[in-house]
């Protein structure tokens, strides 16, 4: 049974080079392939300064955490740089649950983000 995907995206500028994509609804094995395609979108693009706001991602399985780890890998491959913003307690919980924050640069805000950039 195909689950209806429930995954957008808000991309925007922010400051020196970086790009702010917003992944909207669920990361799951259901919408992976989407967030891979934005991803490579990114890329392709010469868009490697990534910050992923996670302010109004509602859920993610272990195929979207896979996906965090993939997606560094590429950015930091092509010169880049990924950066997650805005995790709710729910996110941040699993990822210190497996320890993800101390692989991935997380911050509670844009602002605070764009300190390091």
């Amino acid at each position: 049974m195909e689950k209806e995907t429930k995954l957008t995206f808000e991309l925007k500028d922010a400051e020196k080079g970086y790009v702010v994509l917003s992944l909207i609804g669920d990361l799951d094995m259901w919408s992976l392939h989407l967030a891979k395609q934005e991803m490579q979108k990114l890329i392709d693009n010469g868009k490697v300064k990534v910050v992923l706001d996670l302010e109004r991602t509602n859920y993610i399985d272990s195929a979207g955490l896979g996906f965090f780890i993939g997606t560094l890998k590429k950015l930091k491959n092509a010169g880049g740089e990924l950066m997650l913003i805005n995790l709710n307690a729910y996110i941040y919980g699993i990822f210190q649950l497996i320890q993800l924050q101390h692989i991935i640069k997380t911050y509670d805000s844009l602002e605070e983000a764009s300190k390091d950039f």
